[in-house]
């Protein structure tokens, strides 16, 4: 089974494509907890708005 990959053109990960795994990574490490509490709640904005494009 192939994973899912996600890519961004957005700073600081311009062009880089990520495992569901890796975002969490991502939103462990970059992502303001005051702003998105928790990862489900980032990631569906974050596929929404553009920034994470599945591929």
């Amino acid at each position: 089974m192939e994973l899912k990959k996600y890519i961004t053109y957005e700073e600081p990960l311009e062009g880089k494509s990520f495992t569901i795994n890796q975002l969490h990574e991502v939103y462990r490490d970059l992502v303001n907890k005051e702003e998105y509490q928790d990862f489900d709640c980032w990631f569906t904005d974050m596929l929404k708005s553009g920034v994470f494009k599945e591929v």
